[in-house]
């Protein structure tokens, strides 16, 4: 089967590198906005100001556990998984640093497509999904390089 049009997921850094062919998730961005509405009995309240708070970027992605038989990295989902949950790997670490690009609509130039880059990405011991296939569900979250700096996301869109 052709997976040039399926969402990718680039992923390096932390404890190796991996290409994987997505088959579900989500991305969530969030600039936790709280409205202020006075409590007034009687009458239909109305926001009279509104707090923006830390932007927030997180999510998760599935893929199929693959079967793994080729020696060596070869960056598989079943490599992620067993680096993310070995002692001196990612069990290790409380808060790892992933680069991650996340390619919706697939790779190939000149094709439509979406690319979110998550420069600096915490991503969390993957876990199983045993349904009709077996598959890895990963959860993860963006962080920024510095305090007062919004760097957490990219987004690049291709046209036609």
């Amino acid at each position: 089967s052709d997976t040039t049009a399926f969402p990718n997921a680039s992923i390096s850094g932390g404890t190796g590198s991996y290409s994987l062919t997505l088959t579900g998730g989500n991305i969530t961005i969030s600039n936790n906005i709280s409205y202020l509405v006075p409590e007034e009995l009687g009458s239909v309240n109305v926001p009279i100001e509104h707090v923006t708070g830390g932007r927030t970027v997180n999510g998760n992605f599935t893929c199929y556990l693959t079967l793994d038989t080729a020696t060596g990295n070869n960056g598989t989902s079943v490599e992620l998984f067993n680096d993310m949950t070995t002692t001196g790997g990612g069990l290790d670490k409380v808060v790892n640093d992933f680069n991650v690009t996340f390619q919706i609509g697939g790779a190939v130039a000149n094709t439509p497509r979406l690319n979110v880059l998550i420069p600096k990405c915490h991503i969390d011991v993957p876990t199983h999904s045993v349904e009709d296939v077996i598959s890895l569900v990963t959860n993860f979250a963006a962080y920024t390089t510095d305090s007062n700096v919004a760097n957490e996301v990219q987004l690049e869109y291709f046209g036609v």
